[in-house]
């Protein structure tokens, strides 16, 4: 035995003692005895022996029960034993601490680490072959934690280390089976997480809720792999292309669609005024009308227009349909980000570990917008890390689609794409060729189509002198930080705001960014192979760079989905260099990135919302009019949708319209009427020109027969900004041409003199 097996022995006994004195707390509360003297303790109705006996079980209870385990230690640490049996002690005293913080239940706290070094003892010479290939087991115990939030009444924290234990065993029972020829386990578990496709929120409620196949896929699975198939490098094959391609992103995605909040509440959520994004050019171009000459996508033409424009043209015409059809597509977000670190590290495992942070840091969604950029981006990677320009054509392509969703993220991957491919130094020639081929003929593809359509002069008009140039009048202050940063600002102390969710971005973009700076100025000689995989994580860490341009106009924290691929690469990079401090440091960024995403409050959130059935909120309800149904409202809207439909309903003809001062473009869809003007909100006519446009839309328009304006100038605004100051010859005009009528909710109906 070594000195620092020993010693790491040593120390996980008395950790798993130490856990026991806290198990024991219950133990020492109680009301004072009879004949106690008074004191505070006995005031409240506390034994005051208690705070005594529970020092000295800490300090007593960790020592003898680390004396009592010796002889079963120095077992662990023979030689003979597999160095799996001594992490799998370790691991299981630290968990046990985790537990009994939460849960002082002494029976779990000496039952699960005794199992765990029971099944170590008794397989402690068997090779259980533990690779990176058991990162499958994440999605494993994924499907079996919620397989038991639906069969067992039990807390979450008993839940969880119940599927820990279960998974576990299954893990080593594996080993038992057909142990000369059988598969190895790890690709034993392929069908396992298949589980969380049916818990996701794609079946219905009786469905996935259902915990027996999931848990007969996890329990039963595993074993039969194992006992009929044969390991041959041809299998192996097949099953490393099957994981990589289907069960790896499929159970990230499905873990995502079974935790989401539209899985607890059954319908999506509504936004009066975010919606109006992208439900009205949608809505418009039901109507005949051309996005960019009739109606204005502002974030750009696939995102703000063509998919719910989609999603109305395969199915009913309501806010439900639109928005669980945009939850489907901007789902697969997710498998990007697993794409995304394959690509930049080769190992599809590494990007199924890095999904699964980014859920419990909560930068696994997002917006349709995000979704181009991320594959793209991966694709760059690729092509980076293979060191084959040719997959930056497929990239060029990307860059073209990521400018036609969102011109942000199209203009943030466009100059990654630039930079890859000057930095392929002696291929640089062909990479930047294979970049313009792709990109230019993506480009003349998406513009001969948009000619067809009729749009390609406005879209390229529109999008350089309307949509360019409103950028100051949505820009915020300079800078704003989070409390946990105004707090404590100084450096190091400020350093702990990692340990902040609501700050750690603020550390990490720095850190980011003078990474990138380092990489860029280095002269250091690096093999071909370890060049081509630091350029890779160079493309991904330069693109979150870039995002912070967004935080100069809105605030937006846009490099918090490239957060959890830039942590897991390094992890991996770290596990894998020569350097054995580097070595060294990957066990403690693992430690760090799980501070930081605090798993436990995941696993509570994920228990919370498994366990409901229907609105979370009680002011959110499903509205009865025709195209709002099949979403939550906030009662808020909810009202001012019914002031609105109820006045427009007794003051409009069928073809007749309203102008909307109050940025509520979305009660046009709501309600079925069109828009009159090509903006949907005041912000985007405030340039004189667009102002006086908007005017004479509304003078030479005899089917607007009412304003919809603010009852007081802080109402209804962008920003805190009245909208009689961003727009002051739109609210001149109005208020000269439009005689008040009523006043109700917050809004004013002006009609037309």
């Amino acid at each position: 035995m070594t000195a620092r097996r020993d010693l790491i022995l040593r120390i996980s006994a008395a950790i798993w003692g130490f856990a026991i004195a806290i198990s024991l707390l219950p133990f020492w509360l109680g009301p004072p005895p009879p004949g106690q003297l008074p004191g505070f303790a006995s005031s409240i109705g506390l034994d005051a022996r208690a705070p005594m006996r529970f020092v000295l079980s800490l300090i007593l209870v960790p020592l003898l029960w680390t004396f009592a385990l010796r002889p079963i230690l120095n077992i662990l640490g023979r030689d003979d034993t597999r160095a799996w049996a001594r992490n799998a002690f370790t691991s299981s005293a630290i968990g046990i601490l985790w537990f009994v913080i939460i849960d002082r239940n002494l029976a779990w706290v000496l039952i699960a680490p005794a199992i765990v070094l029971a099944v170590a003892l008794a397989m402690r010479k068997i090779d259980a072959h533990f690779t990176r290939h058991d990162l499958i087991l994440l999605p494993v115990l994924a499907t079996t934690y919620l397989a038991l939030l639906d069969l067992l009444p039990r807390s979450v924290e008993q839940l969880f280390l119940l599927s820990a234990m279960l998974v576990f065993l299954v893990r080593m029972a594996i080993l038992l089976v057909r142990r000369e020829n059988g598969l190895l386990p790890g690709p034993c578990f392929a069908l396992a997480p298949l589980g969380l496709a049916l818990q996701s929120s794609f079946n219905s409620y009786d469905m996935r809720h259902s915990p027996w196949a999931p848990l007969a896929l996890v329990v039963i699975s595993p074993l039969l792999l194992r006992l009929f198939i044969r390991d041959t490098p041809a299998i192996r094959g097949r099953f490393r292309a099957a994981l990589r391609y289907v069960i790896y992103p499929l159970a990230a995605y499905a873990y995502l669609s079974a935790t989401s909040q539209i899985a607890a509440e059954g319908m999506p959520r509504a936004d009066l005024f975010e919606d109006q994004q992208h439900m009205m050019p949608a809505a418009e171009m039901l109507r005949g009308e051309k996005p960019y000459r009739d109606i204005i996508p502002a974030h750009g033409f696939v995102q703000d227009a063509l998919v719910d424009y989609a999603a109305f043209r395969t199915g009913p015409v309501t806010l439900g349909r639109a928005l669980k059809f945009r939850g489907v597509i901007s789902g697969t977000i997710i498998i990007a980000h697993y794409a995304l670190v394959a690509a930049a590290t080769g190992s599809p495992e590494v990007g199924l570990a890095s999904t699964f942070l980014a859920m419990l840091l909560g930068t696994a969604g997002g917006s349709i917008r995000l979704l181009p950029a991320i594959a793209t981006l991966a694709l760059i990677a690729y092509a980076v890390r293979r060191r084959d320009p040719r997959w930056l054509a497929a990239a060029g392509v990307g860059v073209v689609i990521c400018i036609l969703t969102s011109l942000d993220h199209g203009a943030y991957t466009l100059i990654v794409l630039a930079i890859a491919a000057i930095r392929f130094r002696d291929n640089r020639k062909r990479a930047l060729t294979f970049s313009a081929i792709g990109g230019g003929a993506a480009a003349i593809v998406a513009f001969a189509a948009m000619a067809i359509y009729g749009i390609a002069v406005d879209f390229v008009r529109v999008t350089l002198t309307e949509i360019a140039t409103l950028g100051p009048v949505y820009v915020l202050d300079v800078y704003d930080a989070p409390q946990a940063i105004k707090a404590i600002n100084n450096i190091p102390e400020v350093l702990g705001a990692l340990l902040d969710k609501s700050a750690f971005l603020y550390i990490f973009w720095p850190v980011m960014m003078l990474l990138v700076v380092a990489a860029l100025t280095s002269k250091a000689p690096l093999t071909p192979r370890r060049r081509a995989h630091r350029e890779a994580f160079l493309m991904i860490a330069i693109y979150g760079v870039l995002t912070a341009i967004s935080y100069a106009e809105r605030h937006h924290l846009l490099w918090l989905f490239v957060a959890a691929p830039l942590i897991s690469i390094s992890i991996y990079r770290l596990f894998h260099s020569r350097n054995p401090i580097a070595r060294a440091a990957a066990p403690a960024l693992v430690i760090l990135a799980l501070m930081i995403a605090q798993p436990t409050a995941h696993i509570a959130i994920a228990g919370a919302l498994r366990h409901a059935h229907g609105p979370l909120d009680p002011d959110i309800r499903e509205l009865a009019l025709p195209r709002a149904r099949g979403a939550l409202t906030k009662s808020a809207d909810a009202a001012l949708i019914d002031i609105v439909q109820r006045y427009a309903s007794s003051h409009l003809k069928p073809d007749e319209t309203w102008f909307d001062f109050t940025n509520h473009g979305n009660l046009y869809f709501l309600l079925d009427r069109n828009c009159p003007i090509r903006q949907l909100e005041v912000a985007f006519y405030e340039p004189e020109p667009r102002q006086r446009e908007v005017i004479h839309r509304i003078e030479t328009n005899p089917k607007i027969r009412f304003a919809l304006m603010p009852t007081a100038p802080n109402t209804n605004t962008v920003d805190g900004i009245p909208n009689a100051i961003r727009a002051p010859l739109v609210d001149a005009y109005l208020r000269a041409h439009f005689t008040l009528d009523r006043e109700e909710g917050g809004v004013g109906f002006w009609g037309k003199r």
